[in-house]
């Protein structure tokens, strides 16, 4: 008789031992679930609070840079620049040969920020200014205007659309196309 008592405590010590461990794994991954939870509900309130809209673009088919402005029409502050997203396309002047033949390669182009405009290099993108810049200096704050001026790695034909296009790092987009001139 007691042989059968002490197996059948180790048994039922056994099952609460794994009942409880079973349950801390539970809680573990229930609590991961609820911080990824509120992570996504802070991230869509982002979103929702992020606005952008671009005016003025201007592309010449010269070697200089396209500009554009972006205006902050949200209220986020807007200050992650490095994971920004800026895409240009454009037909190129190509070479010698191509525009003979009248052929001009459309080319699309995800430029790298550069924290200076000064001798701005291919596939690069700044901002140069931001207009009326006095709460957060160098951060784009709800109603400021960023001047942004980037560099194609070709020039642009003549007379063909160039369009820019712009993201925050929360996937707020737009863009505008011009005629290059």
């Amino acid at each position: 008789m007691g042989l059968s008592v002490a197996i059948s405590g180790g048994i039922v010590t056994f099952a609460i031992i794994y009942a409880m461990v079973s349950f801390s794994s539970e809680v573990g991954d229930s609590a991961k679930v609820g911080t990824s939870q509120a992570q996504m509900a802070n991230n869509m309130f982002q979103r929702l609070q992020t606005d952008v809209t671009m005016s003025n673009l201007t592309a010449q088919n010269t070697v200089g840079p396209a500009t554009f402005q972006i205006t902050n029409t949200g209220n986020t502050l807007l200050w992650n620049y490095d994971n920004f997203d800026v895409i240009i396309t454009y037909q190129e002047n190509g070479t010698l040969a191509q525009q003979l033949l009248g052929q001009h390669p459309t080319v699309t182009e995800a430029l790298t920020y550069s924290p200076t405009c000064a001798s701005l290099m291919a596939d690069r993108w700044c901002i140069s200014s931001i207009q009326n810049d006095y709460v957060h200096k160098g951060l784009i704050d709800p109603g400021e205007v960023a001047n942004v001026e980037v560099q194609p790695a070709n020039v642009p034909w003549k007379a063909s659309t160039f369009t820019a296009e712009f993201g925050t790092d929360n996937g707020v987009t737009t863009s505008e196309s011009v005629s290059t001139t």
